[in-house]
């Protein structure tokens, strides 16, 4: 089912600003609080035991695991899919680009605050994120996996808040994260090793990324390839670039047009020519133990 074009849905660009405010904080006490307390079970999150996870998404996937390619204005770029992690969402989400529905949708907002880009907002059928007639509005139950974690690159689902009798809910928009990690502020947040917390944060130290996405969004999928065009798309200008961040009407557009010009499923298998990349976050090192996974990983990462 489609809505008009003046929605109250909470991708609306004049919505964004306030709506990130909260969950993309990538600076000062908020992001400080927000690791800790999702780790360690502070606030209305319960919390999650990452000691015992499979963190997947540093992982060379089978050839068979399914791959979407974003052919964008700005270069492609290519993401492994993790159905095992988010059932539902995946498919919803992969049923929506077999049936082109995110072919010529377009970046409708860029999650930057203090100077920091978090990511980019996308799959929006207009430029700045109100809702077209063909704008799909379903919604899926938000899943949460304890073996995905909001590290840069990172595709997570824009979700809306549940009421008091209705849980929050995954739609079509998607956000691809980008890093806010403050390393040594990330370290003063969590002093102890609660719920796997030290082997988390090593892996924000190791890869950068958005450490309070993690109990809000979906996860379901992990870029590999193409991080000249995603750095391009984080590197892009906003239209109230020079504004400041508590400005009420501030834009978070592109300054200009960033499409998805096409938007197709493949599989790991037919789109490995470039090997399996996450780069490391510049000066990163890693300090937990190398698991047999992460090692294939970072063989893949150095070719």
């Amino acid at each position: 089912m489609a809505n008009t074009g003046m929605t109250r849905d909470p991708y609306r660009a004049k919505r964004m600003r306030v709506y990130f405010r909260f969950s993309m904080i990538g600076v000062g006490m908020v992001l400080i609080f927000a690791l800790g307390a999702l780790i360690l079970g502070v606030g209305r999150n319960k919390s999650i035991d990452y000691s015992q996870s499979t963190f997947v998404q540093y992982e060379t996937p089978e050839d068979s695991a399914p791959v979407v390619v974003f052919e964008t204005t700005e270069g492609t770029f290519k993401a492994v899919l993790y159905d095992k992690e988010a059932p539902e969402y995946c498919e919803f989400f992969t049923d929506l680009v077999n049936k082109g529905y995110f072919d010529n949708t377009y970046v409708c907002t860029l999650l930057r605050s203090g100077g920091v880009t978090g990511g980019f907002i996308a799959g929006s059928k207009t430029t700045d994120g109100t809702a077209a007639e063909d704008t799909v509005t379903d919604m899926v139950n938000v899943e949460i996996s304890p073996n995905l974690l909001p590290t840069k690159g990172a595709l997570g689902s824009l979700t809306k808040e549940g009421g008091t009798f209705s849980k929050p809910k995954a739609g079509s928009v998607f956000t691809v994260l980008s890093d806010v990690v403050d390393v040594e502020e990330m370290h003063k947040s969590v002093t102890e090793d609660v719920n796997g917390a030290s082997k988390v944060m090593s892996l924000f130290e190791k890869y950068g990324g958005v450490p309070n996405f993690m109990q809000m969004y979906t996860l379901f999928a992990q870029v590999y390839d193409g991080w000249d065009a995603l750095d391009k798309i984080f590197a892009s200008k906003m239209v109230d670039e020079n504004t400041p961040d508590d400005k009420e009407d501030r834009n978070l557009q592109p300054d200009h047009e960033i499409k998805f010009t096409k938007v197709w499923m493949s599989t790991y298998g037919q789109q490995k020519q470039n090997g399996f990349n996450i780069p490391l976050k510049q000066g990163s090192v890693k300090i937990v133990e190398t698991t047999s996974s992460e090692a294939s990983s970072d063989t893949d990462s150095s070719n």
